[in-house]
């Protein structure tokens, strides 16, 4: 390679604009001064758009798994630009369609006079684990929507776990997320309104769900998970992370921003059970029911729900 690249700031920045990750950096008063066209790709948000604007301006809201908030003192960033030490976090960001993205986060300072931070060197990588196109092959139709298994194709996967379930014994997690408010919102604003909540709903749980996981389309405005665990623990953990995460996403229609509002329910099926008996226990409470969390006794198993 000529030492002409190395003389050559603009070379550089071009390749730094082709890195498969996103490269962003930070001045010391928290405004972006880089963002590549990697980070434009993992969070959505063009160059233009964001660069001189404020990191923590809501351009890429950060949470955990549990859809809490990350900003603050102890974010990545911030403690980067506080102590000059580099630090890690796995964070889940708002992407500019208003879907959550798994994202692993490092933060390394760049140094002024050797002791002075002058600004953060943010690095974004994709966490999540590349989902199987099994889902996919196995059927060989996807929803034309959400892009994963329509109900018909669901229903069969299901036979398949409770076929297999009582062959080896062994039970699986079950979760059913309904999207809550679409039919208000499609009488007000129309048929085709309601296929952006129902898409960043599909794309949120793409990215919090395990890659082992088995995710469907079960009615018009729901969607079944089959997880490999028979957990209860797990089942429920994983249910209390999907709540977190696709109430903390969001649908913009026509400048306005919409929260996507969910009810989650969640059961283990055991050798013995009955998938429709597992289907009927899990179908949602009222919108109106009372309480964020709701405990059902069904059958040996426990099932429960969240809603918001």
């Amino acid at each position: 390679m000529s030492a002409n690249f190395f003389d050559n700031p603009g070379l550089f920045r071009t390749a730094v604009e082709e890195l498969p990750v996103g490269v962003v950096i930070v001045d010391r008063e928290k405004r972006i001064r880089f963002w590549n066209r990697g980070a434009e790709h993992i969070i959505g948000h063009l160059a233009h758009d964001v660069v001189g604007r404020m990191f923590t301006d809501h351009i890429a809201e950060a949470c955990d798994q549990n859809g809490q908030s990350l900003y603050g003192e102890n974010y990545a960033v911030t403690a980067t630009l506080r102590d000059g030490q580099p630090h890690q976090i796995n964070a889940f960001y708002l992407h500019k369609q208003g879907h959550r993205v798994a994202v692993k986060v490092h933060s390394q300072a760049i140094m002024k006079h050797g002791d002075l931070v002058e600004a953060a060197l943010v690095l974004f990588e994709e966490a999540l684990h590349s989902r199987e196109s099994s889902d996919a092959s196995r059927f060989g139709f996807l929803d034309a929507v959400t892009g994963v298994p329509a109900h018909r194709l669901t229903r069969a996967f299901l036979g398949e776990a409770m076929a297999n379930m009582e062959e080896s014994r062994r039970g699986f997690g079950l979760v059913r997320i309904r999207v809550l408010g679409l039919d208000e919102f499609r009488s007000k604003h129309g048929p085709q309104s309601i296929a952006p909540f129902l898409r960043a709903t599909a794309n949120t749980l793409r990215q919090s769900l395990e890659p082992a996981t088995f995710l469907g389309r079960w009615g018009e405005d729901e969607f079944i998970a089959v997880l490999p665990s028979a957990n209860p623990v797990a089942t429920a953990g994983a249910a209390e992370s999907v709540w977190g995460l696709v109430t903390h996403s969001e649908v913009r229609w026509w400048g306005d921003r919409f929260p996507v509002q969910a009810v989650v329910m969640h059961t283990v099926a055991q050798p013995g059970d009955k998938l429709e008996k597992l289907l009927n226990g899990l179908e949602p409470p009222h919108a109106a029911a009372a309480g964020r969390a709701i405990g059902i006794a069904q059958g040996g198993a426990q099932a429960g729900s969240l809603q918001g």
